[in-house]
């Protein structure tokens, strides 16, 4: 990666998400609730070879975004039954609000050459269906704290992640941080598909238990 060329990295990551997605829909891991997600993954590597155009740009903005949304969709129905008080209230209300400030600030740390128009809509959209993902995964894994949500949460925030990183090397300028990003993304769609497998099996080992009650 090192010694490659950006639009060849680009190249290579879409081809290796595809490979990603050619596993997930195998077999061993298909999963009917993460396809979408594996689809808009696909779809955001290969937008990102265009990343300089700005229609290209936003495209990625909404996709990204609705990864996270589609990721927060899976947990959602558990998450329903958890309880919170309102210590655990307020500390998640300053989290958010922490959060928020620090799109701000990242939104104006953004060169005015790579801005356009509702390019600050689109990044506070993003960000903030970042925001609600990860809370949903630090909830699903204390609620569950079991393998699948630790892989769930170890997935959200190497996504998270990967896409910061990818923020500071191509918008402040640091190229070594493509590296970082490659990692966090390999790493973060590895431990997302863990997490389906693991999915798969409960949902199977439900049905056959119903079958057998049926029996």
């Amino acid at each position: 990666m090192i010694n490659l060329d950006e639009m060849v990295n680009r190249w290579v990551r879409f081809a290796s998400m595809l490979m990603f997605f050619l596993l997930f829909i195998s077999p061993l891991y298909f999963n009917k609730r993460g396809l979408l997600i594996f689809v808009l993954l696909l779809i955001s590597d290969g937008l990102l070879i265009n990343y300089e155009n700005p229609v290209f740009n936003a495209l990625i903005f909404i996709t990204r975004a609705a990864i996270f949304l589609a990721l927060i969709q899976i947990v959602l129905v558990r998450l329903r039954e958890l309880q919170t008080n309102l210590f655990q209230k307020i500390v998640f209300s300053i989290a958010i609000g922490l959060n928020i400030f620090l799109l701000y600030t990242l939104v104006g740390m953004v060169p005015p050459d790579q801005s356009y128009t509702f390019f600050d809509v689109l990044f506070y959209f993003y960000g903030v269906s970042v925001i609600m993902c990860v809370s949903a995964a630090v909830s699903f894994s204390n609620r569950f704290a079991n393998k699948a949500s630790i892989f769930f949460l170890g997935a959200v925030l190497s996504l998270v992640l990967s896409d910061l990183t990818y923020f500071i090397a191509f918008n402040l300028g640091f190229s070594e941080f493509f590296l970082v990003d490659r990692v966090f993304n390999i790493v973060g769609i590895a431990l997302l598909l863990q997490f389906m497998f693991l999915e798969r099996l409960e949902n199977k080992d439900i049905r056959n238990h119903l079958e057998e009650r049926s029996a």
